[in-house]
C-alpha cells in the first residue's frame, strides 16, 4: 500500500493566544495528512511545491525527518506561508501568502490511494493539474480521497468554488469534509442532506467531521444482510445509505491546528487495513463495521493532536492505546 498525497506545503506561522508572537512550523493540509500517515507507519509520497528559501528548507527537513522523500517536490518562486492566530477556545483563523502551479507531472506508478484537497484543488493554475491527476487516478483504478478544507479568504467566488468542489467530489471514492466547510459552501443546508447528495454524485463514502461533536459518515448503497437497502424501499430500486456516527472524546484542547488532517490520515489508515495486502480497496470492502472503526480511529487521532501545540500527529501505538470512552451508533435520519 502506497499513499500519494498531492497538494500544498506551507509554513504555518502560529500566533500565541492573545499576542502577535508567531512560531514557524510546517503545515498545509495535504502535507499534514502525508506526515500523519507516515507517523502511522504507512509508506507515503508527497507531491507539492517548495521554494529554494529558508522556509523551504524547513519543509524539506520536516518531510525527510518523517521518512517521506522529497523527489516529488517541484520548485516554487517562494514557499507558501499561512499565518494562524489561535483564539481563546483553541480554534485558529488564517491569513495566506500562497501561489500554486504544480506544472510538473506526478507519477501514479505503484500508488493505491491518492489523497488531495484544500487549496491545491481550487487555486489556479495548479488546481487544474490536480484535478487532472484525480481523473487519471480514477481511470487507473486508484482509490481517490478528497477533503475540500475550504479557506474562504482564498476560495474566491462561492458559486465557482462550489462547482469546483463538486467536480472533485465526483472524481472521488472517499470524501471527508468538515461541517464548517459545508456551512460555507451551502449556507443553511443541513450537513447530512449535503453528504447524502454528494454520495449520489459518485463517492462511496462521505464523512462529515463536526469538531467536538465527532463525525458522521454516509455509506452509499449499503445493503443489509437480507439484501434490502438499509433505508430504501423494497421493490422500488431505491438505494440505501447507511449513516454511522462516532462521538468525539473530551480532551483539554491546546489548539485545533491539524486536527482535521490527522483525522483524515487515521481514517484512511483504518480503511486500508493490512487485510488488503497492499491492494486498492475492492468493491464491497467498505462495510459499516470497517467505516465505524475508521471513524473511531479518526476521532481518537484528532483528539490526541488537539492536546498538542501545532499539527504533531500521533503514532499508531498512541492511537491504539487511546481510550475513546464512548460508543458508536448507526444514526437514523434526523438524529445526527
Amino acid at each position: 500500500m502506497t499513499f500519494l498525497v498531492t497538494g500544498e506545503s506551507l509554513v504555518d506561522l502560529i500566533g500565541a493566544p492573545g499576542s502577535w508572537t508567531f512560531t514557524a512550523v510546517p503545515g498545509g493540509s495535504p502535507l499534514n495528512v502525508a506526515v500523519a500517515l507516515a507517523a502511522l507507519g504507512r509508506p507515503v509520497r508527497f507531491a507539492g511545491e517548495t521554494g529554494d528559501d529558508l522556509f523551504g528548507g524547513l519543509l524539506r527537513d520536516h518531510l525527510t525527518r518523517h521518512g517521506i522523500g522529497t523527489g516529488d517536490l517541484a520548485p516554487a518562486a517562494s514557499t507558501g506561508l499561512a499565518f494562524a492566530r489561535v483564539g481563546a477556545d483553541g480554534s485558529a483563523s488564517y491569513d495566506f501568502r500562497f501561489e500554486w502551479r504544480l506544472s510538473a507531472p506526478v507519477a501514479l506508478d505503484g500508488v493505491t490511494c491518492l489523497h488531495t484537497g484544500s487549496l491545491a484543488t481550487l487555486v489556479a493554475p495548479g488546481g487544474d493539474h490536480v484535478r487532472a491527476l484525480m481523473r487519471a487516478a480514477k481511470a487507473a483504478g486508484v482509490t481517490v480521497s478528497y477533503d475540500p478544507n475550504i479557506r474562504p479568504s482564498l476560495a474566491g467566488d462561492r458559486s465557482a468554488a462550489v462547482a469546483l468542489v463538486e467536480e472533485c467530489v465526483r472524481l472521488s471514492r472517499l470524501v471527508k469534509v468538515s461541517a464548517e466547510d459545508l456551512d460555507w459552501l451551502y449556507p443553511g443546508e443541513p450537513g447530512l442532506d449535503v453528504a447524502r447528495r454528494w454520495a449520489g454524485l459518485g463517492p462511496e463514502l462521505v464523512v462529515v467531521t463536526r469538531g467536538g461533536d465527532g463525525a458522521t459518515a454516509v455509506l452509499r448503497d449499503w445493503l443489509s444482510g437480507d439484501g434490502v437497502p438499509s433505508e430504501g424501499v423494497p421493490g422500488e430500486g431505491v438505494p440505501g445509505d447507511e449513516v454511522i456516527t462516532c462521538p468525539a472524546p473530551a480532551v483539554e484542547v491546546v489548539d485545533t491546528v491539524g486536527a482535521g488532517d490527522t483525522f483524515t490520515a487515521a481514517y484512511l489508515d483504518a480503511l486500508h487495513d493490512d487485510a488488503l495486502h497492499g491492494k486498492p480497496l475492492p468493491d464491497g470492502a467498505l462495510t459499516p463495521a470497517r467505516v465505524a472503526e475508521a471513524l473511531r480511529r479518526g476521532c481518537a487521532a484528532a483528539a490526541i493532536v488537539c492536546t498538542r501545540a501545532g499539527a504533531v500527529p500521533p503514532t499508531r501505538a498512541e492511537v491504539n492505546s487511546f481510550s475513546l470512552g464512548t460508543g458508536l451508533s448507526r444514526a437514523e435520519e434526523g438524529h445526527t
